[in-house]
């Protein structure tokens, strides 16, 4: 009799479960929005956030998609996904004319410059960038490129040195395989963190190279909208579920 309730069980489970319409959430290395372990598996904040969307509605079922900086929108354009969280306008989308809508901000941030600290380096060094080798992350967009992420005119106009993700730019300055790397500020405080000995090795810079205005972009004409995803972050953020999100990963908004 307790088998045959628990498979009643399941199969209701199961329904409910079906019964949610599923939204493909893409993401692409950009951390601590989504990491990637040392196998690949893909991991951070993003999957945080799928996860309290997950269990704050019951109507959609939040699951996510790896894609790439530069692959994300050749794969929104094949329906690969159709949200992607973290994101701005600006980094593309409007200038390729792809039909999403974006969300109120719910999230700042930005990305500042760092180089090694050498005696009488201060942040006056940060000033010029036209003599500098310059490392960023293929596919990103920089504040001081004028938003350019073609990896041909970034090599060409900025002899800029492209790498995979935020812990490669860090290194590279590390290992004085370039002069000035513009990363993240929440992962850079993550790391600074993880790494103790690692700040007095780094100057970073007091000014940002562009500040984040974080926004989700949804899909047109899909079931969930845009007024969905606003009605929700303002519940969340109203009984604090994102800034308790915010501080798991040590950022400050």
């Amino acid at each position: 009799m307790a088998k045959v309730l628990a498979f009643i069980l399941a199969l209701l489970l199961g329904g409910t479960a079906s019964a949610r319409e599923i939204v493909k959430v893409g993401g692409y290395e950009f951390g601590p929005f989504v990491d990637l372990d040392a196998t690949g598996k893909p991991g951070g904040l993003t999957f945080a956030l799928i996860d309290a969307l997950n269990h704050y509605q019951d109507r959609f079922s939040f699951q996510f998609v790896l894609t790439s900086p530069n692959r994300r929108y050749k794969d929104f354009e094949d329906h690969k996904f159709d949200v992607i969280f973290f994101e701005s306008p600006d980094w593309g989308w409007t200038e390729k004319k792809l039909p999403v809508d974006a969300s109120q901000v719910f999230l700042n941030g930005g990305e500042r410059y760092i180089a090694l600290a050498r005696p009488g380096r201060d942040q006056d060094y940060f000033n010029r960038q036209a003599d500098k080798r310059m490392v960023g992350i293929l596919g990103y967009h920089y504040g001081f490129t004028g938003y350019e992420s073609d990896p041909a005119v970034l090599a060409k106009t900025f002899h800029m040195i492209l790498v995979t993700d935020n812990a490669a730019s860090i290194e590279m300055i590390l290992k004085d395989r370039g002069d000035i790397a513009v990363v993240t500020d929440s992962y850079l405080a993550r790391y600074l963190k993880s790494h103790p000995g690692t700040a007095d090795k780094l100057l970073v810079s007091e000014r940002f190279d562009q500040h984040y205005a974080h926004r989700i972009l949804v899909r047109r004409d899909i079931a969930l909208t845009v007024a969905d995803i606003d009605r929700l972050l303002a519940a969340m953020t109203k009984d604090h579920t994102l800034s308790r999100l915010w501080h798991d990963f040590g950022i400050t908004d």
